[in-house]
């Protein structure tokens, strides 16, 4: 089981010093945390950028929906890597772009539960997401 709740709140996330997570999120949206790369800015409201993640992860085998909330356009998810069958948390929450309502960014967490580095899988993972995200 997770040690992380179904669903997080970015601003009070606190990361793990092992290099087996992956942070990509707007400027200041995860509080003080260091991020591993900043939001891109997608041309969709955050509803249909919640829609369109929601849909990604019913969509695929190897992700498993843990929560969602359409109220806060939250979701978290289970990843399952293929060989060794490890589960990483991912956490996703769609975030409007102040003063342009069609458009939209995105906070994305992923964390693997074992082990101290992840060879990169996690990173992988949330740019994976992010252009999947972008070509719907």
């Amino acid at each position: 089981m997770s040690r992380l709740p179904e669903l997080i709140e970015f601003a009070a996330l606190k990361r793990p010093e092992r290099p087996n997570n992956w942070l990509v999120a707007p400027d200041g949206f995860a509080g003080m945390v260091k991020v591993d790369a900043a939001s891109p800015v997608f041309g969709k409201t955050p509803k249909q950028v919640f829609d369109s993640v929601m849909d990604l992860v019913l969509e695929r085998e190897e992700w498993r929906l843990r929560a969602s909330d359409p109220e806060t356009l939250r979701i978290s998810f289970v990843a399952v890597t293929p060989l060794m069958k490890f589960k990483d948390d991912v956490f996703i929450q769609a975030v409007p772009v102040d003063g342009a309502p069609d458009k939209s960014r995105i906070a994305v967490y992923s964390a693997s539960r074992i082990g101290y580095s992840d060879f990169g899988t996690n990173a992988k993972r949330v740019k994976e997401l992010i252009s999947l995200v972008d070509a719907r």
